[in-house]
């Protein structure tokens, strides 16, 4: 299986970057190849202007979202791994969504509804937040995310999903014993859904 993972979090050691390496490492152990797209590492520009919105109606993709889509085009599975910020993803990966899944690409209209152009791939997402789970939960915020993310442009642009999985706490909230639960629980999702 060809695995695309979107990775977006500037800060070289925290949480999410080692489960996003524990992601790359289990998935490539099983046999499947995996490309890392670290936004962040790789200085994406993501200010979607002008003219990349007319052009990608006309077929004049930008070069560096060209390349972003034809990724995406081999792939089977996409990988969303970010912190949760604000109750959103960074706005590196929001710029990302808005330049690469453009109008046209990921998703389209005819007649009397949407049609997703990334049908047949399947997405996950893997996220992390200071706060503690429960929060998340009991205040509306996780399925605030679901809808945005999963529901709002996942499954909107035509995909799968394979699964959400989010950690909660992490950073100083969370003791060590609660870390290596998180990644074993990242071992049994790339066994389980990959």
């Amino acid at each position: 299986m060809n695995i695309v993972v979107v990775f977006a979090n500037p800060k070289p050691q925290c949480f999410t970057r080692d489960v996003c390496n524990l992601f790359c490492e289990e998935a490539t152990r099983r046999g499947h190849t995996v490309v890392l797209r670290d936004l962040y590492a790789m200085n994406f520009n993501p200010v979607a202007s002008a003219e990349d919105i007319v052009g990608n109606l006309k077929g004049a993709v930008a070069p560096d979202v060209r390349v972003e889509q034809e990724l995406l085009d081999r792939a089977d599975v996409v990988a969303f791994i970010h912190p949760i910020w604000w109750v959103d993803r960074p706005a590196i990966l929001k710029g990302y969504v808005d330049r690469v899944f453009a109008l046209g690409y990921a998703y389209g209209y005819s007649a009397n509804k949407e049609r997703g152009g990334l049908q047949g791939k399947r997405a996950i997402l893997i996220t992390s937040a200071g706060s503690p789970d429960s929060h998340f939960h009991e205040s509306g915020k996780m399925e605030a995310i679901r809808i945005a993310q999963d529901v709002g442009t996942m499954e909107f642009c035509g995909m799968e999903m394979l699964g959400h999985v989010h950690f909660g706490p992490v950073g100083r909230r969370s003791s060590q014993a609660m870390i290596d639960g998180y990644h074993q629980k990242i071992r049994d999702f790339v066994r389980d859904k990959l």
